[in-house]
């Protein structure tokens, strides 16, 4: 189903888990030309079997790499004559007291979702900016405004890509360009596999919701942006 704004050309990070994952079946069955990047070729392959031959392309890439995300939207554009929206789910957790955390997990936090981030930005703006049309969508998520206890390193990185977005909407303002960050607050993905913290996930947001309202923001009319979604269970409110 060909969007009638123009959305019909979506690259997707972190496609092979989560609300990433989400976003590629529900857009596939769309009939949108789906580019499709995580770190594991293996959970990229599962996901994209079964999709419709021709109109996805998988490519594994660290977003923390400056040359492999440029080779990445330059094989895209490409492929597929272009790049009309970006959904970048690529992203780690970190829930743990200031004191436990060390110098190099810091580091690695703020690599992987703001310089991840920056260089995902860098490289859609590179590429949409020219044609004066284009979105771009991530996942703050709720701790991108809202602080919470032993969450300090990873708030600074979500805080950091949420400060990185409202720039750049200014920036590419005239080259009509639309940014949307979604503020989503305890949602059901592999993130919570690894944290060491007692949640009901009975209790959060599925990964299909969450990857619903996504996809669903590309199908408003093309005067309308979804800057800022805030959406939380009511249980998890900040």
């Amino acid at each position: 189903m060909s969007s009638p704004y123009g959305f019909d050309k979506i690259l997707v990070t972190g496609a092979g888990s989560g609300i990433g994952a989400a976003c590629t079946r529900i857009l596939a069955e769309r009939g949108k030309s789906l580019v499709l990047t995580g770190l594991s070729p293996q959970k990229l392959d599962a996901i994209s079997a079964g999709l419709p031959a021709g109109h996805v392309w998988t490519r594994a890439a660290d977003v923390t790499q400056a040359a492999a995300v440029r080779e990445l939207f330059d094989e895209a554009v490409e492929r597929f004559g272009g790049i009309d929206a970006v959904i970048h789910c690529a992203g780690v957790g970190l829930i743990r007291p200031l004191e436990e955390v060390g110098g190099p997990e810091f580091l690695h936090v703020m690599n992987v979702n703001a310089r991840g981030t920056f260089h995902v930005l860098k490289e859609a703006c590179r590429v949409m900016a020219p044609a004066k049309k284009g979105r771009f969508m991530t996942i703050p998520g709720i701790l991108g405004i809202r602080p919470m206890k032993a969450a300090t390193v990873y708030c600074a990185s979500k805080y950091a890509v949420t400060g990185l977005i409202q720039a750049a909407a200014e920036e590419y303002r005239r080259h009509h360009l639309q940014f949307s960050l979604y503020h989503f607050g305890g949602v059901d993905t592999p993130f919570w596999d690894g944290i060491d913290m007692r949640v009901d996930r009975a209790q959060m947001i599925p990964a299909e919701v969450a990857a619903r309202r996504i996809c669903d923001d590309l199908d408003l009319p093309g005067h309308l942006v979804p800057g800022q979604t805030i959406l939380q269970p009511a249980s998890h409110q900040l």
